[in-house]
């Protein structure tokens, strides 16, 4: 309605690639988006070797500011997306160490959740066939996701069988080309 006055933007999200959580001394890593090993380029910016961030540890501070005095630590990462970010970040009983990361847009971290939503789903078919058949999930059917096929087809190319996830799928015409190359 009219009467209603909306807040202006303050800024572009970005996100660590992390699912967190508010405690009383921070915000704890509940989970961090996991991606393919073979794709180091799409890793989670708290996954990254040389950040060292854990599951289980705890954010206390973003480029100097306390995170409890914030709204939420998403307001911390405003206008962040790909520059260097400093957090103090804390491990169990440990003093808390000065950790550099770079966050992502949005976008990134929707494909980054998306990401290990994948995963998730290929671990949870290999665990119930002992390996046995294997997983793929087509995200969409355009042109520039024929590379993606491919690579997920021919990493499972010696399984019993293969499921083929299309859950989700934003669409596409390459459905013939697939068909083709799975005959």
């Amino acid at each position: 309605p009219g009467e209603l006055r909306r807040t202006e933007q303050e800024g572009t999200p970005a996100g660590l690639g992390a699912v967190l959580a508010r405690t009383a001394g921070g915000y704890q890593v509940e989970h961090i988006y996991r991606s393919e090993a073979e794709l180091p380029s799409a890793r989670a910016p708290l996954s990254r070797p040389e950040v060292d961030v854990r599951e289980g540890d705890v954010i206390t501070a973003v480029n100097g500011k306390d995170v409890l005095a914030a709204r939420d630590i998403s307001d911390l990462l405003l206008n962040q997306a790909d520059k260097q970010v400093l957090l103090q970040v804390k491990r169990g009983n440990g003093a808390p160490r000065a950790v550099i990361v770079k966050p992502v847009n949005m976008v990134k971290q929707t494909a980054l959740r998306y990401g290990d939503w994948e995963l998730s789903r290929a671990e949870q078919v290999a665990a119930a066939s002992q390996g046995r058949i294997g997983y793929l999930h087509l995200r969409a059917m355009g042109p520039n996701d024929i590379a993606s096929f491919a690579r997920d087809f021919y990493a499972n190319i010696n399984r019993e069988g293969l499921i083929i996830d299309v859950r989700r799928n934003n669409g596409g015409n390459i459905d013939s080309w697939i068909i083709e190359k799975l005959l």
